[in-house]
């Protein structure tokens, strides 16, 4: 037979016990807790440090373009501008637009008059891109890099013509877009000489394909060399 103080101290016990198993349940989740927590903290910083914007400007080497005897030609170099997004430590997608201009001009003169046909060609790549820092976080201030990506590209035409078809690629004044689409491939490296701006210099590969001619050509294709601007956003 139990007594009454023997009843009171075992629910004691086995309520101390229940207690006891609680704590210690509470105290492990809550470590495991933390452990999770700790890397969710460390991404999203990395993720806010790499986000920022910057200008770039270089030189883009197309090769294959045709030309006709007696034009003159010129190209500028390429600009770009881009926002970028962390997406962790090592990675971050870069959303860019550039431009970049080629110049053709012929003149002719004969019993007739003068003939003359200028065409101004811009290539516009848009592209996404991934960028990849192997080696090195976001807290480093000198960091090498390789990258890939793709988008479309809009093509424009601005024909000033007096006797079309000197150049061989049409008549006819005005403006003419195309849609096209292309590629990117490169490597280079990141200098940060503050906590928020910093250099970067690299090469690339860049390929764009329109649907209709561009200047007379589909296919703009070459290497470039570049060198920008970087800014890192602050959230201090």
């Amino acid at each position: 037979m139990q007594t009454p103080l023997a009843t009171v101290c075992h629910a004691r016990h086995r309520v101390t016990g229940t207690a006891c198993a609680s704590f210690l349940l509470l105290a492990f989740a809550s470590t495991l807790g933390a452990q999770q927590v700790e890397p969710s903290d460390a991404e999203s910083r990395a993720r806010l440090e790499r986000r920022g914007a910057g200008i770039r400007v270089g030189l883009w080497d197309v090769r294959g373009l045709r030309e006709v005897t007696d034009a003159t030609y010129s190209e500028t170099p390429l600009f770009e501008g881009y926002f970028q997004h962390g997406l962790d430590r090592h990675l971050a997608l870069q959303n860019s637009i550039g431009v970049w201009r080629r110049s053709q001009e012929i003149e002719e003169s004969g019993l007739g008059g003068t003939s003359r046909e200028s065409v101004q060609s811009y290539i516009v790549p848009m592209f996404t891109a991934l960028r990849f820092f192997p080696v090195t976080g976001p807290e480093q201030p000198f960091e090498p890099f390789v990258e890939g990506g793709a988008g479309i590209s809009l093509g424009i035409d601005d024909r000033e013509v007096t006797s079309g078809g000197l150049l061989g690629i049409g008549g006819g004044d005005g403006i003419a877009m195309v849609i096209g689409f292309g590629f990117k491939l490169g490597l280079g490296a990141e200098w940060r000489f503050s906590r928020a701006l910093g250099l970067t210099a690299g090469g690339r590969y860049q390929w764009v394909r329109f649907l209709d001619d561009v200047g007379g050509e589909r296919t703009y294709r070459g290497f470039g060399a570049e060198v920008g601007l970087a800014y890192r956003f602050q959230y201090d």
